[in-house]
């Protein structure tokens, strides 16, 4: 087992799972949806520190003779981390709770609220692009790290047939 894929793949999956919580704040309800996007913004981060390596190796190269899947890559994650980045901020400028809590009033614009929707549906078709080139990876490491370990527990295991010793008399002893 890879353990960078493995961790990868839970990255990947919670990173998604996040942000298709936090892209419905009626699900949520504001406060929750304030603080899970700041906690988000923090697993973009650790996203991209575990991509660093792909990340320099790529930008290093984007203008040479480079395979064309990775500089698509490059360039919806570039796009996706612009509008995330972007959400982030408006969505601080827009915050009544975040920075509230903080000790922070902000005088809320119009202006920042459209920056805010904007940012977040844009963020929402890129990342189902990125999830789109990913898919062919993601099936297959589900199905090796998730599905099989799960349905391994939940086979029958083989029952060796029990074979009958002969019960020893008195007079065998």
């Amino acid at each position: 087992m890879n353990a960078s894929t493995k961790t990868n793949l839970v990255l990947d999956l919670t990173i998604f799972a996040a942000f298709l919580v936090i892209a419905s704040p009626a699900l949520t309800g504001n406060t929750i949806h304030e603080w899970l996007g700041v906690a988000f913004g923090a697993a973009i981060v650790t996203y991209l520190l575990f991509h660093w390596k792909w990340l320099v190796e790529v930008t290093t190269k984007f203008f040479q003779n480079f395979f064309s899947q990775s500089r698509l890559n490059y360039a919806v994650d570039l796009l996706f981390f612009l509008a995330m980045t972007a959400a982030l901020l408006s969505g601080l400028m827009i915050s009544k709770d975040v920075m509230s809590f903080l000790g922070i009033q902000l005088d809320v614009s119009r202006n920042w609220k459209t920056i805010h929707n904007l940012a977040s549906d844009a963020s929402v078709i890129l990342l189902g692009i990125h999830f789109a080139l990913h898919w062919k990876w993601l099936l297959a490491n589900i199905g090796c790290y998730i599905v099989s370990p799960l349905a391994s527990i939940f086979k029958p295991r083989e029952q060796k047939p029990v074979v009958a010793m002969p019960l020893q008399t008195s007079k065998e002893k």
